[in-house]
């Protein structure tokens, strides 16, 4: 019973196959390199960042190698094929232990991470609470309303309205002193319930470290793969 694939059809599968293996090798360089670049290895957001790219990104790099010894499949006496298959057969193993070694780093990026947000949340709250300080020592320095305006200016504070000057000077006082107490309950408050992103910190590094074990087994497992044998072309016996 005669075919009805073409002979020639198994060879450009295995063309289509090797070229849309090349085209996502490219787009998973572009995808992960263009929006990470300048590298700021020192910035745990942008390790974070890295990480992610490249858990997410890497089955572009995957179905590219998976389509690269299908091409050999489909084509096994193609030189091309055969030289595409051994190249990603020597790069399979250093990049699966990229993609373990990203396990550790994703850990150290959420730590310091989390550690710098901290750390960013405590200044800020400082700042706030040293500005609020001022600003109540001002008003409590101030015995005249002349004196209370060259208090506020000198701690670069909000300068008093035309409404407020017309207040008598122990009410406005008063008044000024509410505000702020109202603001420092506020902030401390606010500072209370505020909470650092541990959650999403603790889910992302998950998956990263779930998506780094699946793409390095896989990687691993085109390492293991043997090349292609030549396939010696017998003549057909009639």
């Amino acid at each position: 019973m005669n075919s009805f694939v073409p002979p020639a059809e198994p060879d450009r599968l295995a063309s289509l196959a090797s070229g849309t293996a090349v085209v996502l090798l490219l787009v998973f360089v572009f995808t992960v390199g263009l929006p990470l670049f300048p590298p700021k290895l020192a910035d745990p957001f942008w390790l974070l960042a890295f990480t992610g790219a490249l858990c997410t990104n890497g089955f572009l790099a995957l179905l590219a190698v998976l389509l690269i010894h299908v091409a050999v499949t489909l084509d096994p006496l193609s030189l091309w094929h055969q030289f595409g298959r051994l190249v990603v057969g020597r790069f399979s193993l250093p990049v699966a232990i990229g993609f373990l070694l990203l396990i550790p780093l994703q850990g150290l990026a959420a730590w310091r991470g989390l550690d710098g947000a901290q750390a960013l949340s405590n200044r800020a709250g400082q700042a706030q609470e040293g500005r609020m300080a001022q600003f109540r020592q001002a008003v409590e320095r101030s015995t005249t309303m002349a004196e209370l305006q060259i208090q506020l200016a000198a701690v670069q504070a909000p300068p008093l309205s035309a409404a407020d000057q017309r207040i008598d000077f122990p009410a406005l006082k008063a008044d000024l002193l509410a505000q702020i107490k109202t603001q420092e309950e506020a902030a401390a408050s606010k500072s209370a319930t505020t909470k650092l992103p541990m959650e999403a910190l603790i889910k992302d590094s998950l998956r990263v470290v779930l998506l780094s074990l699946g793409l390095a087994i896989s990687f691993l497992a085109s390492a293991q793969m043997a090349p292609p044998r030549r396939v010696v072309a017998a003549e057909e016996q009639l």
